[in-house]
Protein backbone atom coordinates (compact mmCIF):
# COMPACT_ATOMS: atom_id res chain seq x y z
CA UNK A 1 0.00 0.00 0.00
CA UNK A 2 1.17 3.54 -0.76
CA UNK A 3 1.38 5.61 1.71
CA UNK A 4 1.31 9.57 1.94
CA UNK A 5 4.04 11.35 4.18
CA UNK A 6 1.33 12.70 6.43
CA UNK A 7 0.06 9.00 6.89
CA UNK A 8 3.55 7.64 7.59
CA UNK A 9 3.80 10.54 10.37
CA UNK A 10 0.99 9.24 12.22
CA UNK A 11 1.79 5.62 11.65
CA UNK A 12 5.34 6.37 13.30
CA UNK A 13 3.37 8.43 16.33
CA UNK A 14 1.36 5.12 16.89
CA UNK A 15 4.83 2.74 16.77
CA UNK A 16 6.35 5.08 19.39
CA UNK A 17 3.31 5.06 21.69
CA UNK A 18 3.45 1.59 21.33
CA UNK A 19 7.51 1.38 21.88
CA UNK A 20 6.40 3.02 24.83
CA UNK A 21 3.64 1.09 26.47
CA UNK A 22 6.07 -2.16 26.00
CA UNK A 23 8.71 -0.28 27.82
CA UNK A 24 6.15 0.85 30.48
CA UNK A 25 4.99 -2.62 31.04
CA UNK A 26 8.19 -4.27 30.96
CA UNK A 27 8.05 -5.89 27.45
CA UNK A 28 4.57 -7.83 28.26
CA UNK A 29 2.08 -4.73 26.99
CA UNK A 30 -0.20 -6.74 24.23
CA UNK A 31 1.79 -10.14 24.83
CA UNK A 32 -1.52 -11.35 25.56
CA UNK A 33 -4.50 -12.32 24.10
CA UNK A 34 -7.50 -9.85 24.70
CA UNK A 35 -9.69 -7.51 23.64
CA UNK A 36 -7.49 -3.93 23.65
CA UNK A 37 -9.38 -0.75 23.78
CA UNK A 38 -7.42 2.69 24.08
CA UNK A 39 -10.92 4.70 24.35
CA UNK A 40 -11.27 7.26 26.64
CA UNK A 41 -13.10 6.07 29.73
CA UNK A 42 -15.96 7.34 30.64
CA UNK A 43 -18.62 7.05 33.35
CA UNK A 44 -22.00 4.78 32.71
CA UNK A 45 -24.89 7.06 33.52
CA UNK A 46 -27.08 4.03 34.93
CA UNK A 47 -24.17 2.01 36.33
CA UNK A 48 -21.88 4.16 37.44
CA UNK A 49 -19.28 2.30 36.50
CA UNK A 50 -16.15 4.30 34.84
CA UNK A 51 -14.88 2.38 31.83
CA UNK A 52 -13.39 2.13 28.48
CA UNK A 53 -16.07 0.06 27.34
CA UNK A 54 -19.02 2.66 27.79
CA UNK A 55 -18.60 4.00 24.32
CA UNK A 56 -19.75 0.53 23.39
CA UNK A 57 -22.57 0.41 25.42
CA UNK A 58 -23.38 3.57 23.68
CA UNK A 59 -23.05 2.23 20.10
CA UNK A 60 -25.05 -0.82 20.89
CA UNK A 61 -27.97 1.36 21.92
CA UNK A 62 -27.63 3.89 18.52
CA UNK A 63 -27.70 0.77 16.55
CA UNK A 64 -30.63 -1.22 18.35
CA UNK A 65 -32.50 -1.49 15.59
CA UNK A 66 -30.33 -2.24 12.68
CA UNK A 67 -30.28 -6.16 12.15
CA UNK A 68 -27.90 -8.37 11.11
CA UNK A 69 -24.22 -6.02 11.32
CA UNK A 70 -22.42 -5.52 8.81
CA UNK A 71 -19.78 -2.98 10.55
CA UNK A 72 -16.72 -0.84 9.36
CA UNK A 73 -14.51 0.32 12.24
CA UNK A 74 -12.53 3.17 10.59
CA UNK A 75 -9.01 3.56 12.44
CA UNK A 76 -9.50 0.17 14.64
CA UNK A 77 -6.00 0.49 16.51
CA UNK A 78 -5.59 -2.89 17.72
CA UNK A 79 -9.28 -4.46 17.38
CA UNK A 80 -10.61 -3.92 20.89
CA UNK A 81 -14.03 -2.55 19.80
CA UNK A 82 -14.75 -4.93 17.25
CA UNK A 83 -13.62 -7.70 18.83
CA UNK A 84 -16.07 -6.62 21.96
CA UNK A 85 -19.02 -5.70 20.29
CA UNK A 86 -19.14 -8.87 17.99
CA UNK A 87 -19.07 -10.34 21.23
CA UNK A 88 -22.64 -8.10 21.90
CA UNK A 89 -24.03 -7.86 18.69
CA UNK A 90 -22.88 -10.70 16.43
CA UNK A 91 -22.62 -9.77 12.74
CA UNK A 92 -19.34 -9.53 10.47
CA UNK A 93 -16.90 -6.78 11.57
CA UNK A 94 -13.81 -5.17 9.53
CA UNK A 95 -11.40 -3.01 11.32
CA UNK A 96 -8.94 -0.93 9.42
CA UNK A 97 -5.98 0.48 10.36
CA UNK A 98 -2.43 2.50 9.05
CA UNK A 99 -0.29 0.49 11.35
CA UNK A 100 0.82 -2.53 10.53
CA UNK A 101 1.71 -3.87 14.28
CA UNK A 102 -1.97 -2.92 15.44
CA UNK A 103 -3.25 -5.05 12.44
CA UNK A 104 -1.02 -7.67 13.23
CA UNK A 105 -2.03 -7.81 16.70
CA UNK A 106 -5.57 -7.54 15.98
CA UNK A 107 -5.16 -10.04 13.38
CA UNK A 108 -4.02 -12.46 15.78
CA UNK A 109 -6.25 -11.89 18.67
CA UNK A 110 -9.28 -12.41 16.22
CA UNK A 111 -8.25 -15.76 15.11
CA UNK A 112 -6.78 -16.67 18.83
CA UNK A 113 -10.42 -16.47 19.78
CA UNK A 114 -11.91 -18.22 17.08
CA UNK A 115 -13.87 -15.46 15.78
CA UNK A 116 -11.08 -14.52 12.42
CA UNK A 117 -13.95 -15.77 9.93
CA UNK A 118 -16.48 -13.02 11.39
CA UNK A 119 -14.25 -10.28 12.80
CA UNK A 120 -11.10 -9.45 10.31
CA UNK A 121 -8.82 -6.64 9.57
CA UNK A 122 -7.17 -4.72 6.85
CA UNK A 123 -3.77 -2.86 7.10
CA UNK A 124 -4.85 0.28 5.03
CA UNK A 125 -6.23 3.65 5.39
CA UNK A 126 -9.75 5.16 5.91
CA UNK A 127 -9.15 7.22 2.83
CA UNK A 128 -8.44 4.32 0.50
CA UNK A 129 -11.11 2.34 -1.67
CA UNK A 130 -13.37 0.10 0.10
CA UNK A 131 -13.95 -3.43 -0.03
CA UNK A 132 -17.26 -4.35 0.61
CA UNK A 133 -20.55 -2.38 2.04
CA UNK A 134 -21.99 -2.20 5.50
CA UNK A 135 -24.57 -1.02 7.63
CA UNK A 136 -22.63 0.54 10.39
CA UNK A 137 -19.45 2.71 10.28
CA UNK A 138 -17.88 4.74 12.68
CA UNK A 139 -14.90 5.98 14.11
CA UNK A 140 -13.49 6.48 17.48
CA UNK A 141 -11.11 8.88 18.31
CA UNK A 142 -9.49 7.81 14.82
CA UNK A 143 -11.38 10.19 12.41
CA UNK A 144 -9.45 13.06 14.00
CA UNK A 145 -6.02 12.37 12.16
CA UNK A 146 -7.71 13.18 8.81
CA UNK A 147 -6.09 15.34 6.99
CA UNK A 148 -9.25 15.71 4.83
CA UNK A 149 -12.12 15.26 7.00
CA UNK A 150 -14.71 16.07 4.40
CA UNK A 151 -13.39 14.00 1.90
CA UNK A 152 -12.92 11.02 4.40
CA UNK A 153 -16.58 10.68 5.62
CA UNK A 154 -17.39 10.63 2.03
CA UNK A 155 -14.92 8.04 1.26
CA UNK A 156 -16.58 6.18 4.30
CA UNK A 157 -20.34 7.16 3.72
CA UNK A 158 -19.41 5.55 -0.02
CA UNK A 159 -19.68 1.97 1.75
CA UNK A 160 -22.68 2.42 3.75
CA UNK A 161 -25.76 1.29 2.86
CA UNK A 162 -29.13 3.00 2.67
CA UNK A 163 -30.57 3.64 6.19
CA UNK A 164 -27.19 2.48 7.56
CA UNK A 165 -25.36 4.55 10.23
CA UNK A 166 -22.70 6.71 10.95
CA UNK A 167 -21.09 7.34 14.05
CA UNK A 168 -18.30 9.44 15.13
CA UNK A 169 -16.82 9.71 18.93
CA UNK A 170 -14.34 11.99 18.66
CA UNK A 171 -12.66 15.20 20.54
CA UNK A 172 -13.91 18.78 18.64
CA UNK A 173 -13.36 22.11 19.41
CA UNK A 174 -16.02 24.41 20.12
CA UNK A 175 -17.05 27.28 18.02
CA UNK A 176 -15.68 29.55 18.07
CA UNK A 177 -12.84 28.12 20.28
CA UNK A 178 -12.25 31.12 23.32
CA UNK A 179 -9.00 33.18 22.34
CA UNK A 180 -7.08 31.83 25.59
CA UNK A 181 -7.72 28.23 24.65
CA UNK A 182 -6.11 29.11 20.55
CA UNK A 183 -2.62 28.14 22.14
CA UNK A 184 -3.00 24.92 24.26
CA UNK A 185 -5.82 23.74 20.97
CA UNK A 186 -2.79 24.32 18.53
CA UNK A 187 -0.16 22.80 20.71
CA UNK A 188 -2.70 19.88 20.95
CA UNK A 189 -3.63 19.24 17.37
CA UNK A 190 1.05 19.30 16.56
CA UNK A 191 1.58 16.94 19.37
CA UNK A 192 -1.39 14.41 18.47
CA UNK A 193 -0.92 14.81 15.00
CA UNK A 194 -4.72 15.91 14.05
CA UNK A 195 -3.64 18.53 11.30
CA UNK A 196 -7.71 19.83 11.07
CA UNK A 197 -9.58 18.62 14.19
CA UNK A 198 -13.49 19.54 13.09
CA UNK A 199 -16.29 21.15 15.44
CA UNK A 200 -19.29 18.64 15.58
CA UNK A 201 -21.20 21.29 13.59
CA UNK A 202 -18.41 20.80 10.46
CA UNK A 203 -18.23 17.12 11.08
CA UNK A 204 -22.31 17.51 11.07
CA UNK A 205 -21.80 19.30 7.48
CA UNK A 206 -19.41 16.92 6.15
CA UNK A 207 -21.32 13.66 7.18
CA UNK A 208 -25.01 15.78 5.42
CA UNK A 209 -22.44 16.43 2.08
CA UNK A 210 -22.21 12.66 2.12
CA UNK A 211 -25.56 11.79 1.97
CA UNK A 212 -25.95 11.53 5.66
CA UNK A 213 -29.15 12.91 7.86
CA UNK A 214 -27.21 13.68 11.26
CA UNK A 215 -29.55 12.18 13.71
CA UNK A 216 -28.05 12.84 17.18
CA UNK A 217 -25.21 14.96 18.30
CA UNK A 218 -24.25 14.41 22.02
CA UNK A 219 -21.66 16.02 24.20
CA UNK A 220 -19.83 12.74 26.40
CA UNK A 221 -17.69 15.47 28.12
CA UNK A 222 -19.72 15.30 31.62
CA UNK A 223 -19.17 11.24 31.46
CA UNK A 224 -15.27 12.04 32.04
CA UNK A 225 -12.48 13.25 34.88
CA UNK A 226 -10.12 15.13 33.77
CA UNK A 227 -7.55 16.53 36.30
CA UNK A 228 -7.41 19.52 38.19
CA UNK A 229 -5.58 22.24 36.35
CA UNK A 230 -2.41 21.71 39.65
CA UNK A 231 -2.26 18.38 39.04
CA UNK A 232 -2.31 19.22 35.00
CA UNK A 233 0.91 21.86 35.62
CA UNK A 234 2.67 19.29 37.48
CA UNK A 235 2.64 16.79 35.42
CA UNK A 236 3.96 19.02 32.39
CA UNK A 237 6.54 19.73 34.86
CA UNK A 238 7.26 15.99 35.34
CA UNK A 239 6.99 15.52 31.76
CA UNK A 240 9.48 18.52 31.10
CA UNK A 241 12.36 17.06 33.45
CA UNK A 242 12.03 13.88 31.62
CA UNK A 243 11.88 15.26 28.02
CA UNK A 244 15.63 15.44 27.27
CA UNK A 245 16.32 11.90 28.11
CA UNK A 246 13.59 10.24 26.04
CA UNK A 247 14.25 12.81 23.18
CA UNK A 248 17.81 11.74 23.14
CA UNK A 249 16.58 7.80 23.06
CA UNK A 250 13.97 8.32 19.96
CA UNK A 251 10.56 8.51 22.28
CA UNK A 252 10.24 12.50 21.31
CA UNK A 253 6.49 11.46 20.21
CA UNK A 254 6.19 9.78 23.80
CA UNK A 255 6.71 13.50 25.17
CA UNK A 256 4.26 14.69 22.66
CA UNK A 257 1.58 12.65 23.38
CA UNK A 258 1.82 13.23 27.13
CA UNK A 259 1.97 16.91 26.44
CA UNK A 260 -0.95 17.09 24.14
CA UNK A 261 -3.30 14.39 26.37
CA UNK A 262 -2.83 16.80 29.46
CA UNK A 263 -3.75 19.95 27.32
CA UNK A 264 -6.23 18.06 25.79
CA UNK A 265 -7.69 17.78 29.68
CA UNK A 266 -7.11 21.63 30.26
CA UNK A 267 -9.56 22.19 27.20
CA UNK A 268 -12.48 20.18 28.12
CA UNK A 269 -12.37 20.93 31.99
CA UNK A 270 -12.35 24.24 30.73
CA UNK A 271 -15.21 23.70 28.05
CA UNK A 272 -13.09 24.72 24.99
CA UNK A 273 -13.43 21.41 23.69
CA UNK A 274 -16.00 18.55 23.82
CA UNK A 275 -15.84 14.76 23.45
CA UNK A 276 -18.74 14.28 21.61
CA UNK A 277 -20.79 11.43 19.50
CA UNK A 278 -22.79 12.08 16.53
CA UNK A 279 -24.87 9.69 15.01
CA UNK A 280 -26.01 10.27 11.44
CA UNK A 281 -28.09 7.64 8.88
CA UNK A 282 -27.71 7.24 4.81
CA UNK A 283 -30.38 8.38 2.83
Amino acid sequence: MAYSSRTRDVERYYDSLYLWSQITNRFRAFSSVEEYMIHRPLRDAETGEYSDRVVHRLIQRAVADAGPIEALDAGCGYGGTCLDLHGALGGRWLGVTINRRQYQIARRNAEAMGVGDRVSFAHTSYDSPLPCRFNLVFGIESLIHSATPAATIANLAGSLLQGGRFIVVDDMPVEPIPPQYTDALAGFKRMWHCPVMPAAGQWAQHLEAAGCAVEDIRDLSGLMSPRSEAEVVAELAVIARRRRWRDLVGLRMVADAQIGGLLLERLTREGASQYAMIVARKR
